[in-house]
């Protein structure tokens, strides 16, 4: 009997020894049944953006890589250097980003925010944004001094002689910002256009992102808007996009200048009676939370947004309608 005993004591410590393993796994699972892998929006981003697209080219034969959503990406014959900047031969490993649609921009967080030719803020309406990214053996490879590869991205928009090249510098706070590498519309710039199949074909001379846009005109009153967040369950992290379509081409714009009540647009900025979509996305404690608002642009407006929990899919399924 006493041996029963000690082996029924055993049994029930295994068992409890399993049960309360980690004491706060049921804490982690929020309201929609879901443990997130990240605790801020920087990491929403990642794990839900645009992921990497992999490839690899002879580096001294050059060669194209194709996206899945239509992005080609053409590298002529040794184009590439180390970080000594010699010569790179041999196979090179080639990663692209193609983004295209309003949802694609704000996962990912790479909207149209830009500097114009009078370095003002502004925006742009997007005929695709692209990232390459070459490496040989982990080690990140340049383009050469005097080389150009070519993008070539389907045009939803068609023929438009204001599209231009751009490139981006990121940041966790805007996400990018485009700056025009020409001032001269698709007649002269080193883009061009074809019709079958739509697409734009335009010149790169770095790596890292890429875009073929053009600048938003708007020959109305401009105004500021702000964001309350008073409602927000975690001001800190959230982040706020502003959406709308003209021409079938989307504009994603990031708010991140910060106000006493929350999040202003760039002054002056916003085209008044323009129909838009605010989105806000934050996380607090394991939930993920949504704010989604269709509005026309007024005067000088404060916006406050309702946030509702959402799980993953939800919020994908959400932004999704946009595209």
């Amino acid at each position: 009997m006493k041996n029963l005993n000690k082996v029924l004591g055993l049994v029930l410590v295994t068992l409890l020894s399993f049960t309360s393993c980690d004491p706060n796994e049921g804490d982690n699972i929020n309201d929609n049944n879901e443990v997130l892998g990240y605790n801020d929006i920087n990491g929403f981003f990642e794990a839900n953006g645009v992921q990497n697209q992999n490839f690899t080219i002879d580096a001294t034969t050059g060669g194209s890589v194709a996206g899945n959503d239509g992005t080609v990406v053409t590298f002529p014959p040794n184009a590439f250097v180390d970080g000594n900047n010699n010569p790179v031969t041999g196979i090179v490993d080639v990663s692209i980003k193609e983004i295209f649609t309003p949802s694609q921009m704000i996962l990912s967080n790479k909207p149209t925010n830009a500097i114009n030719f009078s370095s003002e803020n502004t925006f742009l309406l997007s005929e695709g944004e692209t990232e390459v990214e070459i490496s040989q053996n982990g080690n990140e490879v340049a383009i050469a001094s005097g080389i150009n590869y070519q993008i070539s991205v389907p045009s939803a928009g068609g023929l438009d002689n204001e599209m231009l090249p751009f490139t981006g510098t990121t940041s966790n706070e805007e996400g990018i910002v485009w700056n025009p590498t020409s001032d001269v519309g698709v007649a002269g710039n080193g883009m061009q256009y074809v019709s079958a199949p739509a697409s734009y074909i335009y010149d790169v001379f770095d790596t890292g992102w890429s875009n073929c846009d053009k600048f938003y005109s708007y020959p109305g009153n401009k105004t500021t808007n702000y964001i309350n967040l008073s409602n927000s369950p975690n001001m800190a992290e959230t982040v706020i996009f502003l959406v709308f379509e003209e021409n079938n081409l989307p504009a994603v714009v990031k708010f991140s200048t910060i106000y006493a009540n929350g999040i202003q647009s760039y002054v002056d900025m916003l085209p008044e009676g323009l129909d838009v979509t605010y989105i806000a996305i934050t996380l607090e404690n394991n939930q993920q939370y949504l704010a989604m608002e269709n509005i026309t642009i007024s005067d000088e407006e404060e916006i406050t947004l309702s946030f509702e929990a959402k799980s993953t899919q939800e919020i994908l399924d959400a932004l999704a309608i946009l595209d």
